[in-house]
Formats: C-alpha cells, structure tokens, sequence
C-alpha cells in the first residue's frame, strides 16, 4: 500500500512547483507580451475580452487563492486523511491547469 502522506507530500510539491512556474511563465515573457491581450473569454468577442499584461497576473493570483484555501481547509479537517488528500490534489490540479491556460494565452499573443 502506497504510504498515503508521502504521496500527498510529492503532490503538494508538484503544485507548488507549478505555481512557481506560472510566476516564471509570466516573468520571461513580460517584455514580448503586447499592450492588450485576451484573458476574459466568456464576455462578448472584442475590447471586452482584453486586459493589459498586469491583468495575466490574475491567473496566479487566483491560483493562490485556492492553494491558501485549500490549506486552511485542510488545517482544521486534521482528523480527515481523505479530505486532505483529495484538497492536496484538487490544488495541483487546479495549479497546473493555470498553467496550460497561461501558456497558451501566451502563445497566442507571442
């Protein structure tokens, strides 16, 4: 059997990994990225779906908001093995789909 808290360890790692490298992503791509780029794209096509390259860092921002979350989450559902791990992956999930998103919104303007 698989020792479940080394398991959630390599996870929680792995998602703190790609939060660092979101922060990264938009580090060594901020002097090629344009005056206007698409982030919104549930609003209508157009200048509505714009922001500038500051409103990228709303991608890690958000990021960050569900690893805090999570964290607090799992702090007081100590006794729940389970709920911890389940909230451990949730966040490397959720971290790394933040950064397929910000990478192709990168690509797609560079």
């Amino acid at each position: 059997m698989v020792d479940t808290q080394r398991s959630s360890k390599l996870i929680f790692r792995l998602a703190v990994i790609f939060f660092v490298a979101q922060i990264l992503v938009i580090a060594s791509s901020w002097r090629f990225l344009p005056q206007k780029l698409p982030l919104f794209y549930s609003h209508p096509w157009g200048e509505e779906q714009l922001t500038t390259p500051v409103g990228l860092l709303l991608i890690p921002i958000f990021s960050l908001t569900v690893f805090v979350v999570n964290l607090v989450v799992i702090a007081f559902s100590s006794e729940e093995n389970l709920i911890a791990q389940v909230l451990v992956a949730i966040i490397a999930i959720f971290n790394f789909l933040s950064l397929i998103a910000l990478i192709q919104i990168i690509r797609l303007v560079i």
